[in-house]
């Protein structure tokens, strides 16, 4: 299925990003669900080639890597719900300021 397999690449996206940083349970599944309305997103806007499939895996990388700076920002050495949360509101700030977008995750989509 399009679907798992899309969720399953950019799982691995986010493990690879975080490197040695430990995720822990509770921001993956912060992670997870973010992933989930992202492949959603895709599947709907009927966006699942190779390409937007690689711009996801950049948008993902972005995110994990800010996530990291707030991490190390604060001493510690895993990514937890303090990251993820803090990485979020520092993607609502810079979008007040300019457009901004990780596709397909951020910003989230509008249903009509």
């Amino acid at each position: 299925m399009v679907k798992a397999t899309l969720d399953e690449q950019l799982w691995q996206t986010v493990i690879d990003s975080a490197g040695t940083l430990k995720i822990d349970a509770s921001c993956q599944l912060f992670l997870q669900a973010w992933i989930a309305n992202g492949v959603e997103r895709m599947v709907s806007e009927k966006r699942t080639d190779a390409k937007d499939v690689a711009e996801a895996k950049e948008s993902l990388k972005t995110f994990v890597e800010q996530m990291k700076q707030e991490a190390f920002a604060h001493g510690g050495e895993h990514l937890d719900n303090k990251c993820f949360h803090a990485a979020e509101q520092s993607l609502e700030r810079h979008s007040r300021l300019t457009v901004f977008s990780l596709w397909p995750f951020w910003p989230h989509a509008v249903s009509g």
